[in-house]
């Protein structure tokens, strides 16, 4: 049976410290990202390699970021099996230590062409098939890993602490900035209102 966490960074501990809730299926509401997303995670299916060449600036960026403070468990050219096709996740952190296999995405509200994407609930799909298969979703807004990167690898570190114990990952937790941005989770008209702004050039600008 699923274990479904779809939670902002103020509620996760309160959901990991009451057992976490059981449910049937993962719903997305009405949330600020980041969401975490926790099945049966005990034994995660291994990942095929195949390369991924749908790589943007955000991903880049926030690479390096990754592997400083989680080396060598950082793959990006990696993806699990769905039928004749595969799901890449954006960044695959596989901790062989605990036997931990993260799927962390950065979500951004529109295309290149502007059209409305990881809008409520699109994602669903996606997260039941990564938790089903073991694995731990988590999702960023590319707001956050842009501006905030130490603090959404803080985030990481912190949530996997929840589930085992690893003085390294307390380490990371402790010794980096919490998250400050909350970004709300947008829906189709949002998304084309930001896209109508040019809202993703605030941040990405930054990169350059």
């Amino acid at each position: 049976m699923l274990i479904a966490l779809i939670v902002g960074i103020g509620v996760l501990a309160i959901f990991l410290s009451k057992n976490i809730a059981t449910e049937k299926k993962s719903i997305a509401t009405f949330r600020s990202y980041p969401l975490v997303y926790v099945g049966n995670f005990s034994n995660p299916q291994e990942p095929e390699n195949q390369f991924n060449e749908n790589k943007g600036k955000s991903e880049v960026y926030f690479l390096k970021y990754l592997q400083k403070y989680f080396p060598k468990q950082i793959y990006t050219d990696v993806a699990l099996r769905i039928g004749e096709n595969f799901y890449f996740p954006d960044f695959a952190l596989l901790n062989r230590k605990h036997n931990l296999f993260v799927d962390i995405e950065i979500d951004e509200p529109y295309g290149f062409r502007g059209k409305p994407i990881h809008t409520i609930g699109s994602d669903e799909p996606r997260n039941a098939f990564f938790t089903e298969k073991g694995w731990i979703v988590i999702r960023f807004a590319e707001e956050q890993v842009i501006r905030e990167p130490l603090q959404c690898c803080q985030f990481i570190a912190q949530t996997l602490c929840q589930l085992v114990k690893d003085n390294n990952l307390s380490e990371i937790a402790q010794n980096l900035p919490e998250l400050t941005l909350f970004p709300k989770v947008w829906n189709s008209r949002e998304a084309q209102r930001m896209f109508e702004i040019r809202y993703r050039d605030t941040y990405l600008n930054l990169l350059n």
